[in-house]
């Protein structure tokens, strides 16, 4: 995962934010319009502006959950053949040496798991269960970002439309006869901008929390079959491996 870590999710998520709304703003802008999404998003007020703050920072992290959330960094395919291996050759040293060597989910499960080898299959289970715990929590703390984000977002922009189409009847009522339709048709869609925004912005971050919640979900499970395998075969019986330095 080292690899990722020179990266700047953050203008990543800015420029991956910019070209959304670019095409947004193009799809909305037909031949028989002259005003642009951007443009009537300048229209809406605060609200709106709230809104494209909140689609950068949503955006930016499920840029970066895609990227570092994947299978093959959760679970490396080569440190699961080797633990595999050097387990099953008696080598239990070797195996918590090549898992303390790893930073990945799979290597912080193995480590704890090995570390307790000493103590019998219950103490291996309990140390597996207890980090398998930790880790998995802060990998969900990341997709709960997505979904408070997501949850948040046409809140506000109902909020944005419910505060324009205020000031749209109150211009309405103050106007008079010299409000027409197509002035009352605008007032509205600029309102309505607001929700869209906030639709926009929720609905493709559900897609991608949902989609990162069963792949971590689907990797945790791997891991634990990946852990158990290897305290069935350290411990046999359930009797403490011979040595170990944890």
């Amino acid at each position: 995962m080292s690899m990722w870590r020179g990266v700047n999710w953050k203008h990543i998520g800015c420029i991956a934010a910019v070209l959304l709304l670019a095409v947004g703003g193009s799809a909305l802008a037909g031949e028989g319009h002259q005003r642009s999404f951007l443009d009537t998003a300048k229209d809406a007020g605060f609200m709106e502006y709230i809104l494209l703050l909140v689609s950068v920072a949503g955006f930016a992290l499920a840029l970066q959950a895609l990227v570092t959330v994947r299978s093959h960094l959760l679970r490396p395919p080569e440190l699961a053949a080797e633990l595999r291996n050097l387990v099953e050759e008696g080598n239990v040293e070797g195996a918590f040496d090549a898992a303390q060597g790893d930073n990945s989910l799979l290597g912080l499960l193995a480590l704890a798991t090995l570390s307790s080898a000493q103590g019998g299959k219950e103490a291996m289970e309990g140390a597996m269960s207890d980090a398998g715990a930790i880790e998995t929590n802060k990998l969900m703390n990341k997709i709960g970002t997505l979904n408070m984000i997501a949850a948040i977002a046409p809140m506000l922009g109902l909020t944005g439309t419910t505060v324009g189409m205020i000031e749209t009847f109150t211009v309405m009522s103050a106007g008079g006869a010299e409000i027409t339709a197509d002035k009352m048709a605008r007032g509205i869609s600029i309102a309505l901008i607001c929700t869209f925004t906030g639709l926009m912005v929720a609905i493709p971050l559900l897609v991608i929390a949902f989609f990162l919640k069963a792949r971590v979900t689907q990797v945790v499970f791997e891991i634990n079959n990946d852990c158990n395998e290897m305290i069935r075969t350290i411990t046999g019986g359930g009797e403490p491996a011979a040595t170990t330095e944890g």
